[in-house]
């Protein structure tokens, strides 16, 4: 908590002329008054929530997005592969980055998560945020509240935004940029990220409005590989600068090039206002669009004989015969909107209620990419110039969210009674092209159509017992319907349809939480929570041709909502000036929903026909994933000296899969994504009120891509590794409103994997204006 004193100083005067001739204000500078840490955390929620400030934030991290401001934060990462990723998926304790449909992003109430899919193809929202409006970033884990949907089992993240009490205005500028060494790619790549902000309070009417603008290059996110072949070439072209490595699996590969060099622009534009109706009633109305352009490159790493480049087709390496494919670059342009209208009084006394209405929309979102394979062939040539391609349209995809709640505080009591509908619509249609770049759509050769409603009711009551015990019960029914199920392919030259049921589920989640805070420096809490997560509408339509058979990969209509059942017991001691937490964790998911591989003539799983390919990928459910650990959390001010603060933080886990009768081969396997320790720590210190350090490292342990843990090898492009990275920022208030900040990310230039490659060393600068 920060003071600032202003102090008016009076010059001696028996005169009023001269008395106001002599007033003069003098501003002092800012006085931090350090709460105690000793505070009521545990009985105040019912699971346990940690959270990152505005201070925080700005102290300790290079934030040019705010998926960045989460990094932190106790078992949480982000799998954000590079600035401006829109793929970036939340991972907590128990659930993994490619799980998107079981973690739940609110920013002011307004849910920002993409409940269409359950992959890094459906990520929250980010673009809606700018990391300079966040007040503060919490993170609730688990299942155990039931004002929340079965996709908050693997926790709830809840963003505040500011809103002015008066005249504000904010600008900032920032560039980052990274040497980025891997392979045949040797490259510096760039960045900048521009804010602008102003807002005001008019009696009873506020408004905030921010544009925030990023443009970057990444790094490559995939490369063009073969396993190490023994086929005579035969009258393939000879070519030469391949490399060579080991892959995930530990087999012999070959490397041809770079690919998903991704170059995006971004900018979202927001409008935020509230009107007090009266002191206790206030209605907020908030206008966020994202608008984004982007290129997808790649670079060739081999060339023929006369010095050309040559990306996808045959050809003869070492004399062996390989076929390249996979260097198919692409653009995308899209446009999003969301709205949002809230109404909540604010009485503090004994009732209290709220409406929230938000929609999502995909006014426009279109990906033009080139075509490494045409009938079934690799198709020769360069992408650039043979622009024969594919364009995947979104545009009408979207969701529209509806909540009612009313809060009651009988005697010890607070009972929040609620009714929340959600709709998500999938809509995508892929044309054939006869030019990427131009983008002109030509025939329809797949297309994807369903929707998914949720409708719930909840109640949850907190009894305070006595100042010592208190007691949270909170049940959620909730009932799901998949509806207008259909998928479109060309199989032979031949446009094909399926239409799927209509499908409905209704289950209940009962929640119980108690705590015990027998006095202020002690605190104890077990929760036990139930949870469904319904399968989303691309895990049960979303199409994918498997060989010439006119059945769909990846794709299950027949899914079953996967169940949780979750505890958590912590015990928290708090003292003055820090405090320490530990929480034991376990999570017994059934019936999961996974993505697994099957093999060349292995049954469909909702057909009677077979896998004609190497391999197929399928969201089947598994029967029963065991997750549990332990996670440490600590925080402490003026550690040693006055000025410097330490938070940090160690996660243990232990995932088994129990149960898997669709892979029996499976069990006793590692589930995806879920590394075994997760270790984080992070020292500022304040050289008074102008200056400030912060150093920072992060460390995660072995995890699996696959589930049949098949990635032996976790140092290397298409594994999930291990890393260790140190973080480095300081920040200078050289004049009133001004401030520079210098920053380094992964300082010591850790070379890590999340399958793709995760950034190299990346240096920040940045300048900041606030009024």
């Amino acid at each position: 908590m920060q003071i600032k004193l202003i102090f008016t100083v009076v010059a001696a005067s028996f005169s009023m002329t001269s008395l106001a001739e002599h007033n003069e204000a003098i501003d002092l500078e800012i006085i931090e008054v350090r709460a105690s840490m000793i505070d009521s955390r545990i009985s105040k929620h019912p699971a346990t929530v940690e959270t990152f400030d505005k201070q925080q934030i700005e102290e300790n991290i290079n934030a040019a997005t705010p998926a960045q401001t989460l990094k932190y934060l106790p078992s949480i990462q982000v799998r954000e592969r590079f600035i401006g990723d829109r793929n970036g998926i939340i991972a907590t304790r128990t659930i993994g980055t490619l799980s998107s449909a079981q973690s739940l992003l609110y920013a002011d109430g307004v849910l920002l998560s993409n409940l269409l899919g359950n992959s890094f193809a459906f990520p929250p929202r980010w673009g809606m945020v700018s990391p300079e409006e966040i007040e503060s970033i919490s993170m609730m884990y688990g299942p155990f509240s039931a004002l929340y949907a079965g996709n908050s089992f693997g926790g709830v993240m809840s963003i505040a935004t500011r809103m002015p009490e008066k005249f504000e205005a904010h600008a900032s500028a920032q560039s980052f940029a990274q040497d980025f060494k891997l392979y045949g790619t040797d490259e510096h790549y760039q960045g900048n990220h521009l804010t602008a902000s102003f807002g005001n309070k008019v009696n009873d009417f506020s408004f905030w409005l921010g544009a925030d603008y990023l443009e970057n290059e990444g790094q490559p996110m995939n490369f063009s590989t073969a396993n190490l072949s023994s086929t005579a070439p035969g009258a393939s072209p000879v070519v030469t600068g391949a490399y060579q490595d080991k892959s995930e699996t530990n087999a012999d590969r070959v490397i041809f090039g770079a690919n998903s060099i991704d170059s995006n622009k971004q900018t979202n534009i927001k409008l935020k206002t509230a009107y007090d109706i009266n002191p206790a009633l206030k209605i907020a109305y908030t206008l966020a669009v994202w608008d984004m352009k982007g290129t997808t490159d790649v670079e060739s790493y081999i060339k023929d004989a006369a010095g050309n480049p040559v990306y996808n087709g045959r050809v003869s390496f070492n004399g062996q015969r390989y076929d390249v494919s996979g260097m198919n670059p692409a653009e995308t342009e899209s446009l999003h909107v969301m709205q949002a209208l809230d109404v909540k009084s604010n009485t503090k006394g004994f009732f209290d209620w709220q409406l929230t209405l938000s929609d999502y929309d995909y006014q426009k979102d279109k990906n033009s990419t080139a075509n490494a394979i045409a009938s079934g062939t690799v198709t020769q040539g360069n992408p650039y110039i043979t622009r024969t391609g594919r364009i995947t349209d979104l545009s009408g995809t979207g969701w529209t969210v509806f909540d009612a709640r009313a809060t009651l505080r009988p005697h010890e009591h607070t009972v929040d009674l609620g009714y929340h509908v959600d709709r998500y619509t999938l809509k995508s249609d892929t044309h054939n092209t006869a030019d990427w770049k131009a983008g002109n759509d030509e025939a329809l050769n797949t297309s994807a159509r369903g929707e998914t409603v949720t409708h719930a009711i909840y109640a949850q009551d907190k009894w305070q017992i006595n100042p010592k015990w208190a007691l949270t019960l909170g049940a959620r029914a909730e009932h799901w319907q998949a509806e207008d199920g259909q998928n479109k392919t060309t199989i032979a030259s031949v446009l094909r349809t399926a239409n799927y049921k209509d499908k409905s589920e209704t289950k209940f989640s009962p929640k119980i939480s108690i705590s015990f805070e027998p006095e202020p420096a002690w605190g104890y809490r077990l929760a036990l929570g139930q949870a469904y997560r319904f399968p989303t509408v691309s895990e049960m339509f979303q199409p994918l041709q498997n060989g010439a058979t006119a059945y769909f990969v990846e794709a299950n209509p027949n899914l079953k909502p996967e169940e949780v059942i979750a505890a958590e017991l912590t015990v928290e001691r708090r003292y003055d000036s820090g405090l320490i937490r530990a929480s034991l964790f376990s999570e017994n998911k059934y019936d999961a929903l996974i993505s697994q591989s099957l093999a060349n003539g292995s049954a469909i799983p909702y057909d009677t026909g077979v896998c004609t390919r190497s391999a197929c990928g399928f969201v089947q459910n598994v029967d029963h994933i065991r997750t549990r650990g332990l996670e440490l959390a600590t925080q402490w001010q003026d550690v040693l000296i006055h000025g410097l603060d330490f938070q940090g933080s160690a996660t243990f886990t232990e995932a088994e899969v129990l149960s898997n009768e669709a892979a029996p081969n499976t069990i006793g396997n590692k589930p995806p994504r879920i590394p075994r320790n997760m270790l984080k720590a992070v020292a500022t210190y304040r050289s008074g009120n102008n200056l400030t350090y912060s150093l920072a490292a992060r460390y995660s342990g072995r995890q699996y891509n696959a589930l049949d843990n098949s990635d032996v090898n976790d140092s290397t492009f298409g594994a999930a590794s291990k890393f260790f990275v140190v973080d480095f920022k300081t920040n200078y208030k050289f004049a009133k409103g001004y401030t520079a900040s210098l920053g380094v990310d992964n300082l010591n230039n850790y070379k890590s994997y999340v399958f793709h490659p995760y950034p190299q060393r990346t240096a920040y600068v940045q300048l900041k204006f606030d009024y």
